[in-house]
């Protein structure tokens, strides 16, 4: 009979392990999922607050989405700091009138992809210019962007961003 008991009082405690061990897993698993759905938002609002920015003329709520010590790259272009982005940022909405249009976002937990179109009239010259690239979204545990990388061809572009800060 204690032989019986034993091993019910095992299967007991085994059950409640494997029942301990699968809420932990799910508890895991919607954290993960939090993480990816925070940097999918933080994806698809940034783009939105860029837009709202360039219409109001007006960086603050765009830059916001920075950390301070974050880096902006472009093709020959390394920007490090909030600081020194925010020069960057206030440079373009000077110089540019611009729309950003996401196309497609790829987001594994902190990290997104993202294609899109940026549009924009150099004001300047009164050109208009169509940049097709990819960015690349790194969050930092702050929920704002630790590194933002843009990729796309700059042959086209080039001469419009020579006296961007940052440009060498």
């Amino acid at each position: 009979m204690s032989s019986r008991c034993f091993s019910s009082k095992l299967l007991i405690i085994g059950f409640l392990l494997v029942v301990s061990l699968n809420v932990l897993t799910l508890r895991t698993a919607d954290a993960a999922g939090s993480v990816a759905m925070q940097a999918a938002s933080l994806m698809k609002l940034a783009p939105q607050a860029y837009n709202m920015g360039m219409r109001n003329g007006n960086a603050d709520k765009w830059n916001q989405y920075f950390e301070s010590k974050s880096r902006r790259t472009m093709p020959g272009v390394v920007i490090e700091g909030a600081s020194a982005i925010e020069a960057y940022y206030k440079w373009e909405f000077e110089n540019f009138k611009a729309k950003w249009t996401v196309k497609r976002i790829t987001v594994h937990d902190l990290v997104g992809a993202m294609e899109y179109a940026w549009s924009a009239t150099h004001k300047p010259s009164g050109d208009k210019i169509t940049i097709d690239g990819v960015a690349i979204f790194e969050l930092g545990m702050s929920g704002k962007v630790k590194n933002l990388d843009f990729y796309f061809d700059t042959a086209p572009v080039a001469k419009y961003f020579k006296d961007a800060p940052g440009v060498h």
